[in-house]
């Protein structure tokens, strides 16, 4: 019999053969390697340091608070924009609702549940099975 530890790691070794997981860690190097998006990212961290310290002011300026603002959500949707960014949270998506559903199964079988047989609700399941692979229908 595995142990709860071998259980684990063979459970890691399955989720980073996912296709979901693939898809999460290609979005990610590809975002971490592009340059442009980085500096994006990089001056809107600037602006965010600069807006925390104007906020922390005793006497903080509110119409450069609010320029700082608007600025801000410009710069942010403007990296959201990215096809990086759009591909990164998609995959982003995915890796998390496959985290949530096994979680729920753990909780489930924590609460006396029959591993082999409980499934979670799945309250966004499409009836497709090609747009998760959980293969539960």
């Amino acid at each position: 019999m595995m142990t709860v530890d071998e259980a684990v790691r063979a459970l890691g070794k399955s989720i980073q053969a996912d296709c979901r997981y693939k898809r999460y860690e290609k979005a990610k190097k590809s975002n971490d390697a592009d340059q442009a998006l980085q500096q994006q990212i990089g001056e809107f961290q600037l602006g965010r340091m600069n807006y925390q310290r104007e906020s922390e002011k005793d006497d903080p300026d509110t119409e450069k608070l609010h320029a700082m603002e608007k600025m801000l959500d410009s710069q942010y949707e403007a990296i959201l924009a990215t096809d990086g960014m759009k591909e990164f949270q998609a995959a982003k998506l995915e890796m998390d609702a496959m985290m949530q559903e096994v979680d729920a199964i753990i909780t489930l079988c924590m609460n006396g549940e029959d591993p082999d047989t409980c499934h979670p609700s799945l309250g966004n399941c499409s009836g497709n099975c090609a747009s998760c692979g959980a293969g539960c229908h």
